[in-house]
């Protein structure tokens, strides 16, 4: 039986699909402006038919980049993930509870509705259906244009993509593994591209199954991707053999599988102080002795893993800075400004006395000087105002060794390695400070504590509480409205899934 369709009811509901799931009948290209550093600093130029898309060595190079360009987007890593990640978590609070920035992610009252809750979804999977879409071409066409080393390489690099993707979301939508194993409902596990109106109906794979295809798919990128590349600039702003290995850290260590966290640690880290890399082969990382380099120009210092970049012709919609910075009137003499959404909670990690006042991260928060609004906190880590072209970690070196130094607090207890890592993490912006923890439980106490100070405004905190099953704390600022705390329990512990999946997706 033939059916002939309204045109106009063809076009609105092809466009209100290509708008969610990024369905690509083109392809996006980009390319990338070149500057001194060689970083990666893709410019929207083109759009390229997907029939024609992998038939140069250049169009794929192309694609590779334009795939940095979609993970790093508004509504994931370039700031949505992050910001929303640390209005969750109980450091930060939001000036005027704005619904259109993060107000209600910071009070704990989204639903499926909720415009937090669909930007980070629809810009995930978006990025996961470019990857998939990419990785598609690459097997169909595109291995016999670049050949088995490009191929190799570059599907490597769309698989870490896809990896951080999936482990972002995982975050926010899903229960912590530590709950029933991993068997809880975890997320659509789409591993097929989307060009065209498909049938997009697809159940949640459990929480356990979607990290075991992260890992997968950081496993691959290890052994294809370049141990290194020509210049630091790339080898910050493009994954690399380092990088798969770092991430795994982190994934293993939100499973609670600290043997493999340590396992995974090893092949980067030194058995030793100062805990530098010692496989010169790969990219060579340790802590640079004044952290305050690893979030300034070039942004590229041994401590850098992975980082997203941006430029004054590609700067974020909605920045950390711009969230984070006070506005002109509470920033007199910070430098720089933004539009003040969050303030640093000073009864948070800000009130910790452990944490001294001499610590060079302190520099990272700035004091209102005067005014009504004297004596308030900001964090300043991004400090670049407008256009708001910082770097955005998205792992750093001194994560891997905290993640390290959990896994052996968990696996022996009061390890000795384990305490070593903590006091050069601590020891190289507080010399002054060295940890002696009694116990077991007072060594990962500490870890916990520095991991909050270290990462302090780079969306880690959240992940923590997640995976530890902890309360996300109650916010009580003086003279606004108090946020309770959410318990695991809660029904607003995890974000629902959002109406635009439920909209195309019967089975979800």
């Amino acid at each position: 039986m033939k059916i002939i369709f309204n045109q106009n009811l063809i076009n609105s509901l092809f466009m209100k699909r290509i708008k969610y799931y990024s369905l690509l009948i083109m392809i996006s290209i980009y390319s990338f402006s070149c500057n001194k550093t060689d970083s990666l600093n893709p410019i929207p130029t083109t759009l390229i038919a997907d029939a024609s898309a992998f038939e140069t060595s250049a169009r794929i190079s192309n694609q590779i980049n334009g795939l940095y360009a979609t993970f790093k987007g508004t509504g994931l890593w370039g700031s949505a993930y992050i910001l929303y990640s640390e209005a969750r978590a109980g450091e930060f609070i939001s000036t005027n509870q704005n619904p259109l920035q993060g107000g209600l992610t910071y009070m704990m009252l989204t639903d499926p509705g909720t415009s937090d809750v669909n930007l980070v979804w629809q810009q995930a999977y978006q990025t996961i259906n470019a990857c998939n879409v990419f990785l598609d071409g690459m097997d169909a066409q595109g291995k016999k244009v670049v050949g088995d080393t490009l191929y190799s390489n570059y599907t490597a690099e769309a698989k870490v993509l896809r990896a951080v993707t999936y482990y972002s979301l995982l975050q926010l939508y899903a229960r912590p593994y530590r709950e029933n194993n991993g068997k809880n409902p975890g997320l659509p596990l789409r591993l097929k591209g989307n060009t065209g109106l498909d049938n997009y109906n697809l159940a949640r794979s459990s929480v356990d199954e979607v990290y075991k295809q992260i890992l997968a798919d950081l496993n691959y990128a290890e052994t294809n991707l370049p141990a290194k590349y020509a210049t630091a600039a790339l080898n910050t702003t493009r994954v690399q053999k380092n990088t798969a290995i770092a991430l795994k850290t982190r994934v293993y260590l939100a499973m609670g599988d600290y043997t493999n966290v340590v396992n995974e640690a090893n092949k980067i880290v030194s058995t030793a102080a100062p805990f530098v890399t010692t496989n010169t082969s790969n990219t060579t990382h340790s802590l640079p002795a004044d952290i305050t380099t690893v979030f300034k120009t070039p942004y590229t210092s041994t401590e850098s893993i992975f980082s997203i970049a941006f430029a004054s012709g590609d700067a974020p919609g909605n920045s950390l800075a711009a969230n984070f910075l006070p506005n002109s009137a509470d920033g007199v003499g910070l430098g720089s400004a933004g539009t003040g959404q969050f303030y640093v909670f000073s009864a948070g990690i800000a009130s910790d006395v452990n944490w001294k006042t001499t610590d060079k991260r302190r520099s990272f928060i700035f004091t209102t000087a005067s005014g009504t609004n004297k004596g308030r906190l900001w964090c300043s880590k991004f400090a670049v105002g407008t256009p708001y072209t910082d770097y955005i970690p998205v792992i750093r070196y001194s994560e891997v060794l905290l993640n390290l130094a959990e896994a052996l607090a968990n696996l022996n207890g009061l390890d000795a390695r384990s305490i070593a890592i903590l006091n050069a993490v601590r020891g190289r912006s507080d010399a002054t400070t060295i940890f002696k923890p009694t116990d077991k439980a007072d060594l990962l106490s500490k870890i916990i504590t520095e991991r909050r100070i270290e990462f302090f405004g780079e969306g880690v905190r959240n992940g923590d509480l997640m995976r530890l099953g902890l309360p996300i704390p109650a916010k009580t600022p003086v003279g606004s409205t108090p946020v309770p705390a959410s318990n695991p329990t809660d029904g607003n512990y995890i974000w629902p899934i959002p109406n635009n999946e439920s909209l195309y997706n019967k089975l979800i």
